[in-house]
């Protein structure tokens, strides 16, 4: 898989939306999204960040193929491998201080 379209073609089948409802969903016409999925047409840098956004992936993997390393992400910790270029992440040892938070905001808002 080397091609932009072919990303968003692999990103669209694990977001849950076809490929109409994506072409609504960015105010792109179906013909002009199959075209710009197989190759034909290019996609303009605004349609792009749009496709990226509605199917839950980085402009840099869309274009690139590779994850974005300054990508954001919301855990208590993380390790991040640059040979693999990929993300791992164990939140079992954090369970105790998030239950404590939560029960802390529970005991806050019945006062």
């Amino acid at each position: 898989m080397d091609t932009i379209g072919a990303r968003v073609k692999e990103a669209l089948r694990g977001c849950g939306l076809s490929q109409a409802e994506l072409a609504r969903s960015v105010d792109l016409g179906e013909s002009a999204l199959s075209k710009s999925i197989n190759g034909t047409r290019a996609f303009s840098a605004v349609e792009l960040a749009e496709v990226a956004d509605r199917i839950g992936v980085s402009m840099r993997w869309l274009v690139t193929g590779e994850p974005d390393p300054y990508e954001f992400r919301l855990v208590a910790r993380h390790d991040y491998d640059r040979l693999s270029k990929s993300y791992s992440y164990d939140v079992s040892g954090d369970r105790g201080t998030l239950e404590s938070i939560a029960l802390l905001y529970r005991q806050a808002q019945s006062a």
